[in-house]
């Protein structure tokens, strides 16, 4: 074998090592983010369950009404559970989930895990709706924008995105039902119905206007990863290449730049939960929302614990698929 044969040879073997090297530090980062995951959504569980129990108010009282003697409140709370120790409840509480047993309501008796199945599904119904919203919105003003070459339509976009990003949720919600409910008639200003397709001209307006907060963050970071993109040399390849449209957009222009923007969206998942929580009151639509302010009013320990804790472990899936997302469409990105 030549030299140069086996400096190839080397230098293949080398490539190799190197590759599974990557392959395993990923695969360790992979688990090790799917761990870090599970740590935080137990504490969304620790801290759902103990927010409700420092809050002030007694929901025993209040399930049984202002003129109920002691003894009667004192038989309630044993039948609850209320008179164990913090650490024995919330113990119950955590080998209950793991049995599929949230718990019932204190008001209506209701299995907890009943009422998350009925009204979970149309606020995450909102939650999609809304981020559809957002790309299909987002993605085109920030293309349009930073392949403009008009200092007049740049102006215009940081001007607008200010001002949208000053505007409330439900300031948008009331303004479309004037428009879209009253003046042109083409979305209904209450009511659900609940078989999919038809639910949807309940969801999109609601949906609409929960997007009006994402739509200006977003279309802004995507357009400043747009412009730093343009100035790389393998788009002006690209262009000698003489690629075609649809594929220099993508390969070219937005994979590489959409990255962050949709790590971003990930976590601002949150936000979203808390616009569709004014959004299902607005619009009355049987969200899970609406049933979270109805059990804090209440202070029914059982459906706000097992909500809030629905809510945060959402928050962390999200997160977690964004960060996945973001690395599988740009390799420069890691899984920290």
């Amino acid at each position: 074998m030549t030299d140069s044969q086996q400096t190839a040879a080397a230098q293949d073997a080398q490539m190799v090592v190197e590759k599974d090297r990557n392959r395993a530090a990923l695969r360790k980062t992979f688990y090790g983010r799917i761990l870090r995951s599970v740590i935080v959504g137990f504490w969304v569980m620790v801290i759902a369950f103990s927010l409700m129990r420092l809050s002030p108010g007694d929901p025993v009282r209040l399930a049984l009404g202002a003129d109920v003697t002691e003894e009667a409140v004192d038989a309630f709370r044993t039948q609850l559970g209320l008179d164990k120790p913090f650490y024995i409840q919330f113990w119950d509480y955590f080998t209950g989930i793991f049995r599929g047993d949230l718990g019932y309501s204190y008001f209506s008796g209701r299995d907890v895990t009943e009422i998350i199945g009925t009204h979970l599904p149309v606020t995450l119904m909102i939650i999609g709706l809304s981020i559809l919203f957002a790309a299909l919105i987002s993605l085109p003003l920030a293309l349009f924008v930073a392949t403009s070459k008009s200092n007049t339509v740049n102006y215009m976009f940081r001007a607008l995105t200010s001002v949208s990003l000053a505007i409330p949720g439900f300031f948008l919600a009331l303004l479309g039902l004037l428009v879209f409910g009253v003046y042109f008639n083409i979305a209904p200003a209450a009511g659900y119905e609940g078989a999919f397709p038809g639910n949807l001209k309940y969801l999109w307006l609601p949906a609409l206007a929960n997007c009006g907060s994402l739509v200006p963050v977003l279309s802004r970071v995507l357009h400043s990863s747009l412009v730093d993109t343009l100035d790389e040399e393998f788009v002006e390849t690209g262009v000698i290449r003489g690629v075609r449209k649809g594929r220099f957009y993508w390969s070219y222009l937005l994979r590489p730049s959409l990255a962050p923007t949709v790590v971003l969206l990930s976590y601002m998942v949150g936000v979203m939960i808390g616009g569709t929580v004014i959004m299902e009151t607005i619009f009355s639509l049987p969200g899970i929302g609406r049933e979270l302010i109805t059990a804090v009013d209440g202070r029914d320990y059982p459906v706000v614990q097992s909500i809030a804790m629905i809510f945060g472990l959402i928050v962390v899936f999200f997160s977690f698929i964004g960060d996945l997302t973001g690395y599988l469409l740009d390799r420069r990105v890691t899984l920290s």
